[in-house]
C-alpha cells in the first residue's frame, strides 16, 4: 500500500550569508495539506537526552544535548548540536516518537549556512513533526567568516565541503540513534537541491552505504565546468550586453517560435533541444537596439551564449537552453540576476569568479586571476585537481545499486542557474555504464518544463518527489510519473504529469491543456 508523507523537499539556494545582495535562502516547501498523514510504528528513547552530553563519538567536540518539550507546532525532541573536527557544525534532532527513519537535507551554493536560519528550521520541523530523526550540517565552514569560495584555501575545509561533511554527519547521526533509541535507522534518506543535489550524487558515488533513498534536485554535478560557464557567459555579455528591459521580448520570441513543437500550444517547451531558434533570424533586429528589438551584435551575443563554452574550438560545456529566458508569474525573466544583472555581477559570475580565485588552479593559487582577462584556451587545461575533489560525475553507481539504493533526480528545463543538460547527460552516462534496464531499476530522472532553479518559473514547479522515493525504497514501487502543479495566489492554475526521462508528457488532443488528466507519459 502506498504511503503518503507530508514532508516538503528543501531547496536552499543561499549563495552566502556574507553577501546579502546575492542571498536566496529560498525554500521550496511543497503544499501537501491535502495529502494523508504518514504513520508508522514508532520507538521511544531508552536513555535521557542529557546522557548524550557524556557520550563519546568519533571526532566530535563541543557537543550539547538538550530536551525540548512538545509545543502545538513541534513534538518533543532531543536536540543535539556540536562540531565534527575540524569545523563541521551539525544538528541532530531526535523525536520522542521516532518512525525509524533518518532524514538529512542539503545545502546551497558555497554553503556555510546558519543552521538556525528560518528556512532550515522550517524544513527540520516539518520532518520532525512526522517522526523523522532529522539531520543537517554546514559543510564544514561558516559563510560569515569565508566569503563564497574563500574557504578552499584550507584543504581540510574544501574536502569537507566536497563530500566528507555529509558522510561523517550521517554516520554520527546513526551512532546517536543507536545510543539514544537502542535502534539503528530502518531507512535513511537524503533530500537536497542544487549543491544539495550534488551532495546526494556524491553520496551515491563515494559513500553508497549512507542512504537508502536519495532525492537529488538540479545537482551541480559538473561543478568545475559550471563555474567556468558562469565566467564564460559574463565575458560573452561584456561585448554586447543584453538589458533587463529586453528580456521579455527575447522570452516572447523564443516561445512564439517553439511553444507548439511538442504538439500543444500551452506556454511551455517540453524539450528545448527541439527548439530551432536562431537569434539572428528570429529576433527583431534594429541598429540602435531597444526594449523590443536587438542590435546585430546583441543577437550574436545571444547565439554565442546558446552555443556553450568552447576551448580551442571544442565545446566542453553546453550553452544556455532556450526557455530559460521565460517569464514567471510576476513577469521576471529566468535570466534576470542569474545571467543578466544591472546591479553588480550576475550570480553566475559571482560564483565563477570566486571559483577562479580560490579553486580552479589548485594546488596553485589563483588569487591574482582577473576574470576579464582569463585565458580560457591556455588556462582551462590546468583545472585538474579540483575536478577530482568536487565533481560528482562518476556514472558507476553499481555499489549503490547492489545494496538496494534508490535515487530520484529532477531538473527544471528552464533552469538559468545550472545547465539542465548536466542532469540529462549524467543520466545518459549512467544508462550507458550500467545498461538501460538496470539503471531504471534504481535511478530515475524527471525533467520539469518551465521550472527555474529548483522551483519557481512558468511551469509546474510544485510536486512531491519524496513520497514516491519512500514508496520505491520501502515498497518496491518505482515512480511511473509524478503529479505536479503550478500555483498562483494559493490556487492551482495548471497540473501536469512529470515523466521519467526520456518520456515526456504528451497531450491527448482534447480537453483543457492546463489539466494534467489530458496528458500521458510517452517516449517522444
Amino acid at each position: 500500500m502506498r504511503r503518503s508523507l507530508l514532508l516538503a523537499s528543501c531547496t536552499l539556494l543561499a549563495l552566502s550569508a556574507a553577501t546579502p545582495s546575492l542571498a536566496q535562502n529560498r525554500s521550496s516547501f511543497i503544499d501537501q495539506k491535502d495529502r494523508g498523514e504518514f504513520s508508522a510504528a514508532s520507538v521511544e528513547p531508552r536513555i535521557a537526552c542529557a546522557m548524550l552530553n557524556n557520550a563519546t563519538f568519533p571526532d566530535i567536540s563541543a557537543i550539547k544535548a538538550a530536551h525540548v518539550e512538545e509545543t502545538p507546532d513541534v513534538p518533543g525532541h532531543c536536540q543535539v548540536t556540536g562540531y565534527i573536527r575540524p569545523q563541521v557544525r551539525f544538528e541532530v534532532t531526535l523525536p520522542d516518537h521516532w518512525n525509524r527513519r533518518l532524514y538529512m537535507f542539503g545545502n546551497g551554493g558555497y554553503a556555510g549556512e546558519d543552521l538556525a536560519a528560518p528556512p532550515r528550521i522550517a524544513t527540520r520541523n516539518a520532518a520532525l513533526s512526522r517522526g523523522f530523526l532529522t539531520v543537517q550540517q554546514n559543510t564544514g565552514h561558516d559563510a560569515a567568516t569565508y566569503r563564497l569560495g574563500e574557504f578552499a584555501g584550507d584543504m581540510s575545509l574544501l574536502i569537507d565541503y566536497a563530500s566528507r561533511a555529509v558522510h561523517v554527519t550521517a554516520q554520527t547521526a546513526k551512532a546517536m540513534a543507536a545510543r539514544y533509541y537502542d535502534r539503528n535507522p530502518a531507512f535513511s534518506y537524503w533530500d537536497g537541491c542544487s549543491t544539495g543535489g550534488r551532495q546526494g550524487l556524491m553520496a551515491a558515488q563515494r559513500y553508497p552505504g549512507d542512504f537508502d533513498g536519495i532525492l537529488a534536485g538540479a545537482p551541480v554535478l559538473d561543478f568545475t565546468n559550471t563555474q567556468v560557464w558562469g565566467v564564460w557567459n559574463a565575458r560573452v555579455l561584456e561585448k554586447a550586453p543584453i538589458s533587463k528591459a529586453q528580456l521579455p521580448a527575447l522570452a516572447k520570441a523564443v516561445m512564439d517560435k517553439c511553444d507548439a513543437i511538442d504538439g500543444v500550444t500551452d506556454g511551455l517547451i517540453a524539450d528545448p533541444r527541439q527548439c530551432d531558434f536562431d537569434p539572428q533570424r528570429d529576433l527583431k533586429i534594429c541598429e540602435a537596439g531597444g526594449n523590443d528589438c536587438f542590435t546585430p551584435a546583441q543577437a550574436g551575443t545571444i547565439k554565442t551564449l546558446a552555443e556553450g563554452v568552447k576551448i580551442n574550438g571544442e565545446t566542453v560545456f553546453p550553452g544556455i537552453p532556450w526557455g530559460t529566458e521565460g517569464l514567471d508569474g510576476t513577469g521576471a525573466s529566468g535570466w534576470d540576476l542569474w545571467i543578466v544583472s544591472e546591479d553588480g555581477p550576475s550570480r553566475q559570475l559571482a560564483y565563477g569568479e570566486t571559483f577562479l580565485k580560490n579553486m580552479a588552479l589548485l594546488p596553485a593559487s589563483g588569487k591574482d586571476i582577473d576574470w576579464k582577462t582569463f585565458d580560457f584556451d591556455k588556462e582551462y587545461s590546468k583545472i585538474g585537481m579540483i575536478r577530482d575533489i568536487l565533481n560528482a560525475t562518476d556514472p558507476d553507481l553499481s555499489e549503490f545499486q547492489k545494496r538496494g539504493g534508490k535515487m530520484i533526480s529532477y531538473f527544471g528545463w528552464a533552469d538559468p542557474a545550472l545547465n539542465p543538460m548536466m542532469g540529462v547527460n549524467y543520466y545518459e552516462a549512467v544508462r550507458k555504464e550500467m545498461g538501460e534496464e538496470k539503471a531504471a531499476e534504481f535511478y530515475r530522472l524527471f525533467m520539469v518544463p518551465g521550472m527555474f532553479h529548483c522551483r519557481e518559473g512558468y511551469g509546474t514547479d510544485r510536486f512531491d518527489a519524496f513520497t514516491p522515493l519512500m514508496d520505491w525504497v520501502e515498497n518496491g514501487k518505482a515512480p511511473e510519473m509524478i503529479k505536479a502543479s503550478q500555483m498562483k495566489d494559493g490556487s492551482s492554475i495548471r497540473t501536469r504529469p512529470l515523466c521519467p526521462y526520456p518520456q515526456v508528457a504528451k497531450y491527448s488532443g482534447t480537453g483543457d491543456v492546463n489539466d494534467g488528466a489530458n496528458f500521458e507519459c510517452r517516449i517522444p
